[in-house]
């Protein structure tokens, strides 16, 4: 990594070339037009099985941005966030695997910014469904690049929709709002916040939208860009649900703490390893920069 003086940015060059990553022209117009793209195949077995090990590690070793969203029946629903800075295994699968290359040729950039990644297991028997929401207003970020935000999130087991297979609304990234955030765990977080507008009841009227969801085997990768709306049902199977999320930035941004952002987010970018103020432009080791050059 290098530390830019000028920007007090962390930048790194990637060994992976974009051309040679396995995303097809069709894959970048289905997530420019669907706001979310599925690739199958995308990441080796041989990560997935790194990542397992570490995923299990950190949800028995909670850290100070993890959260136990769990609100009913038997299984935990766990959330934990910034786990590069913890296990070596997500640290290395950011920076050596060729999730970020997926990424950058998704997004038709020659670089990418890491905001966070996180982990979010659903165990199986458990009523924690995932309430229908849009990603942005979540962010304490503002600028052209908070609206050009892509999240991955990589199956690390077998996904049905009986074991919480993410749904998303195809298009919605382009209805032309910014939503009040919903609370995970349905509590009142985020009420009060009346100037913003709320999504509508998608379950009310599910019919009068195009919903995607995929079964993902582990390694498959689902893409969805920062105003999709996306939600997902409990976990009734029998199986495990762990899914590494990870989120990253193309174009400038700044830290903006505002109050209906996420508590332990917001926490994290102004209190923690790379401590922001408001205003600031995103930098710091915590938030490196990752460049494709010429490739």
């Amino acid at each position: 990594m290098l530390l830019s003086a000028q920007t007090g940015k962390t930048r790194m060059k990637s060994p992976f070339k974009l051309q040679d990553v396995p995303v097809s022209d069709s894959d970048v117009s289905i997530y420019e037009r669907d706001g979310v793209v599925c690739i199958k195949n995308a990441i080796s077995i041989d990560w997935i099985e790194k990542l397992r090990v570490a995923a299990d590690w950190v949800q028995q070793n909670p850290g100070p941005y993890d959260t136990d969203l769990t609100t009913g029946g038997k299984g935990q629903f766990y959330g934990g966030q910034f786990l590069w800075l913890r296990r070596e295994e997500f640290k290395e699968f950011l920076f050596s695997s060729p999730i970020a290359a997926i990424v950058a040729r998704l997004m038709a950039s020659k670089r990418v910014q890491l905001f966070y990644d996180f982990l979010l297991t659903k165990e199986p028997g458990g009523s924690n469904k995932t309430p229908w929401h849009q990603d942005r207003l979540y962010y304490p970020l503002k600028g052209k690049g908070a609206d050009n935000i892509c999240s991955t999130w990589i199956a690390l087991d077998p996904v049905t929709i009986d074991s919480g297979a993410v749904e998303y609304i195809s298009g919605s990234h382009k209805w032309g709002h910014a939503y009040v955030p919903e609370s995970f765990t349905f509590d009142e977080r985020f009420d009060g916040h009346d100037d913003i507008k709320k999504l509508p009841d998608i379950d009310a009227d599910r019919d009068q939208y195009d919903i995607k969801s995929w079964d993902l085997e582990p390694g498959d990768i689902v893409a969805h860009h920062v105003l999709n709306v996306h939600g997902a049902p409990e976990n009734t199977a029998d199986i495990r649900r762990r899914g590494h999320a990870i989120r990253w930035i193309s174009g400038e941004v700044k830290f903006d703490p505002r109050p209906e952002t996420q508590p332990i987010l917001r926490e994290a970018v102004e209190n923690g390893p790379s401590p922001q103020t408001a205003n600031q432009v995103l930098s710091g080791e915590t938030f490196p920069v990752i460049n494709f050059g010429d490739n």
